[in-house]
Parts: structure tokens; C-alpha cells; sequence
């Protein structure tokens, strides 16, 4: 679980550096902070889920449809963990747009991995077919 945590990191890493660089591009050009971290969220989630299908969770043979249905729950879960963690930061705590949203980007980090690692991107789970035939060749006469 070690290697995997690393593997999520870099990938997580990416996807956070590419919604920091989205967001705080457009919060220096003058958009709300609070648009800003959206648009972010939605240009960074492609990167991330193509990343922790192909690198992160890999070896867990996910079902594509569903590893992405399950991901982007995963994902909004976690923006709305780091949304509202940015408007708390913005509104209470009186930090400066970008510091609060460097903190709400990270904050989100556990939550995701939890998520992605035991539901989204868990092992395919293959049903067996019980035996409920049994020729005369399975018993000896």
C-alpha cells in the first residue's frame, strides 16, 4: 500500500499543481475564487482519473465504466470537502485567496485517496458460479 500511496501522490500531485495553476491563473486575473477553484476542479479531474486508472490503481483491474462513475463521485466528494473548506478559510478565517486555496486543495487529498483506493478503483470482484450439478464422474461408484 506504500508504493501505491507514492504512485497516488505523483499522480495527485499532478492533478493539484495543474488546479493551482488553473486557479490561482484565474484568480490573479480577477475571477472570484470561488469560480476559480470549480473551473480548476473540472480541468484537473480528466488528469486524475486518467492517471490513478493507469498509474495509481493499475493493478487493481477497475471496470472502466465504473471506476469512472464511482471516481467522479469521489471527486465531487472531494471538491465539496475542498470547497467549502475554501469558503470557511475565505469567510472565518480571513486568509488570503490563494493560501486558502492551497490549504482546501490539500485538504481533500486523504479523503480522496480512501475513496479511490477501497471504492472507486477497488479489484473487479468475480462471482463464482456454484456447483450445483454434480455429474456421477465427481463420485466414484
Amino acid at each position: 500500500m506504500i508504493f501505491q500511496m507514492l504512485k497516488f501522490g505523483i499522480v495527485g500531485m499532478m492533478a493539484t499543481g495543474l488546479h493551482l495553476l488553473v486557479g490561482l491563473t484565474m484568480i490573479s486575473s480577477g475571477w472570484s475564487p470561488i469560480l476559480s477553484n470549480a473551473m480548476a476542479f473540472l480541468v484537473a479531474f480528466s488528469v486524475s482519473f486518467i492517471g490513478h486508472l493507469g498509474f495509481s490503481f493499475s493493478d487493481h483491474d477497475a471496470d472502466i465504466v465504473t471506476a469512472a462513475w464511482r471516481f467522479g463521485l469521489t471527486a465531487l466528494a472531494g471538491f465539496a470537502v475542498n470547497q467549502a473548506l475554501l469558503v470557511l478559510l475565505l469567510r472565518h478565517f480571513a486568509l488570503r485567496p490563494a493560501a486558502a486555496l492551497c490549504l482546501s486543495t490539500a485538504s481533500a487529498a486523504a479523503l480522496t485517496f480512501l475513496l479511490s483506493r477501497y471504492w472507486a478503483f477497488r479489484h473487479r470482484t468475480f462471482v463464482t458460479k456454484p456447483a450445483t450439478e454434480f455429474t456421477s464422474h465427481h463420485f466414484p461408484k
